[in-house]
C-alpha cells in the first residue's frame, strides 16, 4: 500500500462502479454475514435437490420468485441510496477530508474510502441480484433464445436441469445475502451518522 492511495488525486481514482468494486474486495465480510449465507446456501441446495416437481413446475417457480424478487429489491435499493443520501449531507466536509488523510489498518484504504466503499459494494451486490432477476424473466421463457439453444443439444434435458437449479439456488440464496448486507448498511449508517456528529461536537 503506499501513500499515493491518501493523496487528494486518489480520491477521484475510480472511474467505474468495477474500479470501486475491485478496491472494495479488500474490506472484509462480516463473519455472521459470510457463515449464515454459507449456511442457508448449503440449505437452499438441499432444498432444491428434494423438491418433488416436475423441471416445468421448478422453472415455473423460478420465474414466479425471479419477478417478486426484482420489485422488492429495486424498492430497497432506493431505501438505503436515501440512506447514503443522509450519511453523505449530514457529515461535515472537514471530517471527509481528515478520513482521506489516514489509512485503515486491515483493507491498507484511507477511511474515507473504507467507509464509502462499504455502502457502494451493497449498491453493487443489489445491482448485480437485479440485473440477474430481469435476465431470469427476459431469457427463462420457455420457448425463448434460451431455450431454443439448449434443446439443440443432445443433454439439453441436463442442461436444463442445471440452469434451473442454479437459477433457483442464486435467487434465493441471493436474497437472503441481500437482507444481511441491508442488516449491516443500516448500522454502517447509523454509525457513521454518530460519528460525524461526535466530530462536531469536538470541533
Amino acid at each position: 500500500m503506499t501513500n499515493d492511495e491518501l493523496s487528494t488525486k486518489s480520491l477521484t481514482e475510480e472511474k467505474n462502479l468495477w474500479a470501486i468494486y475491485l478496491k472494495a474486495r479488500r474490506i472484509s465480510f462480516n463473519s455472521f454475514n459470510f457463515w449464515s449465507t454459507a449456511l442457508v446456501l448449503v440449505l437452499v441446495i438441499a432444498q432444491y435437490c428434494v423438491l418433488d416437481i416436475t423441471l416445468d413446475e421448478k422453472l415455473k417457480v423460478v420465474r414466479e420468485f425471479s419477478l417478486v424478487a426484482m420489485g422488492v429489491v429495486v424498492s430497497v435499493l432506493g431505501f438505503i441510496l436515501a440512506g447514503f443520501t443522509i450519511f453523505a449531507t449530514i457529515s461535515q466536509p472537514d471530517m471527509f477530508v481528515s478520513m482521506s488523510k489516514h489509512r485503515h489498518e486491515v483493507s491498507g484504504l484511507s477511511y474515507l474510502k473504507h467507509n464509502f466503499f462499504i455502502f457502494m459494494r451493497v449498491f453493487i451486490y443489489y445491482l448485480i441480484y437485479t440485473v440477474f432477476c430481469l435476465l431470469v424473466i427476459v431469457f427463462g421463457v420457455k420457448g425463448g433464445l434460451v431455450h431454443k439453444i439448449i434443446i439443440l443439444s443432445p443433454i439439453s434435458c441436463k442442461i436444463s436441469e442445471w440452469l434451473v437449479g442454479l437459477a433457483y439456488v442464486v435467487l434465493y440464496a441471493g436474497l437472503f445475502f441481500l437482507l444481511v448486507q441491508l442488516k449491516s448498511f443500516i448500522f454502517n449508517v447509523y454509525h457513521s451518522v454518530m460519528t460525524a456528529i461526535r466530530w462536531k461536537a469536538l470541533q
